[in-house]
């Protein structure tokens, strides 16, 4: 078996480089007092750590720009109402074990449901399910009609758009993130490929005369300015769910 050194090296050192941001999480919630002076800060040392180090760990700790990005990120956190359940692993290793273990292509809704349920197949909370429920149907309605015609072409299997169940329910991606792929995910870069193989099925369906009426109602849907580019998502597909919309980006990963 062929080792990568390099990419090893990188692996054990961002392992490293995570559990060091870690314990030092966990240092300053075991330690800090917020009714107690920078000195008596410095004076309560844990056991076992240089006195020199600990102060200079509180006095960055005590930074005003150090103490508004905390505070700016625990507001955050309470607004990710959706519990994830992925854990440390990444997504696109997730992905990549979960497609050795079934032969098959695991698309973003999959992502989506596999890391926001339990271990035992439930949702981590109602709202959760709501969506859930909501890509099932979505799934179903926009599809499973168009499965066979898809089918007839694996190049053309819709794998990730803009316009799939996810995008239709969260909206918009953000710059460097996709949902249902690791961080820094280039939305522009995800989607090209797709949405040059959504224009192809589109024009497939447009040259066929015996297109039955729902099918060609489903094709007639998608904006037509799909290009190598990739358009503004959300600001011309109806959200299937109002009440969650594309606010709800800051809710799930």
């Amino acid at each position: 078996m062929k080792v990568n050194e390099e990419l090893a090296k990188r692996d054990v050192m961002c392992r490293i480089g995570k559990l060091w941001r870690e314990y030092k999480c966990k240092l300053w919630n075991e330690f800090y007092d917020p009714l107690l002076s920078r000195n008596d800060l410095i004076k309560n040392v844990p056991e076992g750590h240089n006195m020199d180090q600990w102060a200079i760990f509180i006095d960055y700790r005590l930074k005003p720009s150090i103490m508004n990005m905390c505070n700016r990120n625990k507001d955050i956190r309470k607004r990710q109402t959706i519990p994830d359940t992925g854990g440390g692993m990444s997504l696109s290793r997730r992905r990549d074990n979960l497609k050795n273990e079934t032969g098959k292509n695991i698309g973003r809704v999959e992502m989506w449901k596999i890391t926001h349920k339990r271990k035992n197949g439930t949702y981590v909370n109602d709202e959760a399910m709501e969506i859930g429920v909501t890509l099932f149907l979505l799934i179903s309605q926009h599809h499973e009609k168009i499965d066979d015609l898809m089918m007839q072409n694996s190049e053309t299997a819709l794998d990730i758009s803009p316009y799939d169940p996810i995008g239709i329910i969260f909206g918009k991606e953000h710059a460097g993130q996709v949902r249902g792929f690791s961080h820094g995910a280039c939305p522009t870069l995800a989607f090209k490929k797709s949405t040059t193989r959504l224009s192809a099925l589109l024009a497939y369906i447009a040259s066929k005369e015996d297109v039955p009426e729902y099918l060609a109602s489903i094709a007639a849907s998608f904006p037509r300015t799909l290009v190598n580019e990739v358009p503004d998502i959300g600001s011309s597909v109806p959200a299937a769910n109002d009440n969650v919309g594309s606010s709800a980006a800051s809710k799930t990963n």
